[in-house]
């Protein structure tokens, strides 16, 4: 996954994470078809590590298989539920 940290990205791995300078808007045309997913202005996954969505209201919430929780935001809704739901068949 990868995190946005202002002009900054992490860049989790399963050992750690990296950090690099670089805008999320410049990470976005740099990992098309990488089948990074963005979900939030600053959040992108990879759709094949979530676990669960969890809906309370209008919040959406992904969880991972790491356990870690992340947000979708508002914009990102329709196409986040669209690649889930093609990757579950």
């Amino acid at each position: 996954r990868i995190e946005a940290a202002g002009d900054h990205a992490y860049l989790h791995t399963a050992q750690r994470a990296y950090l690099h300078r670089i805008t999320m808007a410049a990470l976005e045309e740099k990992l098309e078809g990488s089948g990074l997913l963005r979900v939030h202005r600053s959040a992108f996954i990879r759709p094949e590590r979530v676990t669960r969505i969890e809906r309370r209201g209008k919040v959406m919430t992904l969880s991972l298989d790491d356990g870690t929780q992340i947000p979708v935001g508002p914009r990102f809704r329709a196409a986040t539920l669209e690649a889930l739901d093609r990757l579950g068949g």
